[in-house]
């Protein structure tokens, strides 16, 4: 698994430190995740980096799993020294979209984990194979369900189907070119919408970014001709090149 590009257009981008998406990708676990905090949430920034940061260092996510963010988070804040305003916006929770994933050498195979509305779209070359968890834009209007602070509002982590659900597993090997671009909501449900409007071409742009420059390009532009949300915009974009068994690349 390789970084191919990776990226983020703030909703202000004047205020570049309020960007509430966060996205983490590690060296040696082949693992990575994108979550996006809710704009209405006490400090969905923090929430959302803690989400991202645990699901690279332990995919397992469960009710315990997400104890330990809690805890973290916690821990992060000092209740008894915050305003009656602020006390009463923590009480209300944080809440956050969390898009995992981990690449098996072995199967060349993607597995991956969706809740709410970040989406992975699967490319081979620059023709869209599946968009995961929903490849309908006009889901981006459905209220989608979050990680919460407030440990009563995950309930749904305990039903026996949340894995069926939420996961899925993506084999690659009758791909001769796989990438997965894995992005937040505003640019989601763009480059969803683009494969009707313009046959794909957006989502070919997106898939030939290169800098952050040009995807700051693209968000302003499509903002300013009200094709895209104005929201934090985050782009990851992941190639796989399958190994045989003594780790060099299968021609």
């Amino acid at each position: 698994m390789r970084q191919e590009f990776a990226a983020s257009v703030p909703k202000e981008l004047d205020s570049p430190t309020a960007n509430e998406d966060a996205l983490a990708i590690s060296d040696g676990s082949n693992r990575f995740a994108l979550s996006d905090g809710a704009s209405d949430s006490f400090d969905s920034k923090l929430w959302a980096k803690l989400l991202a940061n645990r699901f690279v260092a332990d995919p397992g996510v469960n009710s315990a799993w997400v104890g330990g963010a809690l805890s973290d988070y916690g821990a992060a804040h000092d209740f008894s020294a915050m305003s009656w305003s602020k006390q009463a916006a923590f009480e209300r929770g944080s809440f956050a979209t969390l898009l995992g994933g981990e690449y098996l050498a072995d199967h060349h195979a993607v597995e991956l984990l969706a809740v709410g509305d970040s989406v992975a779209l699967l490319i081979d070359g620059d023709q869209l194979v599946s968009a995961w968890p929903f490849d309908d834009p006009n889901r981006f209007q459905e209220r989608p369900s979050l990680l919460s602070t407030i440990q009563r509002h995950n309930d749904f982590l305990d039903v026996s189907d949340f894995w069926t659900r939420h996961g899925t597993t993506l084999h690659l090997d009758k791909l001769s070119a796989p990438r997965l671009l894995c992005m937040t909501d505003a640019l989601g449900e763009w480059a969803l919408r683009s494969l009707s409007r313009d046959n794909g071409d957006g989502l070919r742009e997106l898939a030939s970014l290169r800098s952050e420059e040009q995807l700051a390009e693209l968000v302003l532009r499509e903002r300013a001709q009200k094709r895209m949300r104005v929201d934090d915009s985050t782009l990851l974009v992941l190639s796989f090149e399958r190994e045989a068994r003594d780790g060099l690349p299968i021609s």
